[in-house]
């Protein structure tokens, strides 16, 4: 009789001990990062893995933005960011833009981890009171596509089939994709 009611008081006791334990270390003990968190566990993208494509262009004020869409190609996701390298194409070969800076007037994209088949996205600006409308472009600053080379040297993804006029330079955006930003169709 001793014994079953030392059992009918202990095991309630360690019961509750036991919730209270689970109830108060349960939230300090290590939790899986969020996508967000593990970018550097995702390689960084390769131009093998992408393909490029001119989406559209807006133009305002004497300048112009213009946007291209980045796809993830490849079987495993990646990580897109950072600012590349922008070569123009004219006549078949390419030419380094001399004057290239890191800002756009528009969105500020950020790097995005894209799986496979998501999309990222690129902005190019050209400054305000610039627009090629308003200044004869000299034949040295017009192009038909462009090559990003994409940062740490991973490659790079080819534009065709788009003219673009850059004689007072160009804004870039980083490689990535922004809260809100959407591909502007219309």
């Amino acid at each position: 009789m001793r014994y079953r009611r030392l059992r009918t008081v202990v095991r309630p006791i360690l019961v509750l001990s036991l919730l209270f334990a689970a109830v108060i270390l349960v939230p300090f003990e290590v939790a899986q990062p969020s996508l967000g968190l593990t970018t550097s566990l995702v390689q960084a993208c390769n131009g093998t893995n992408l393909v490029g494509s001119f989406a559209y262009s807006e133009g305002y004020a004497g300048g112009g933005l213009i946007t291209f869409a980045v796809v993830n190609v490849g079987p495993t996701a990646c990580r897109l960011g950072g600012y590349p390298k922008l070569l123009g194409i004219r006549d078949g070969h390419e030419f380094a833009f001399t004057n290239v800076r890191h800002s756009t007037q528009d969105v500020n994209l950020r790097p995005a981890i894209l799986s496979p088949r998501m999309s990222g996205a690129f902005i190019l600006d050209t400054p305000l009171g610039c627009n090629a409308n308003v200044y004869p472009t000299p034949v040295a600053d017009q192009y038909t596509g462009v090559v990003i080379v994409l940062p740490g040297g991973k490659g790079h993804v080819r534009i065709d089939g788009m003219t673009l006029s850059a004689p007072c330079g160009l804004g870039e955006s980083e490689l990535g994709w922004a809260k809100g930003f959407t591909f502007n169709f219309s």
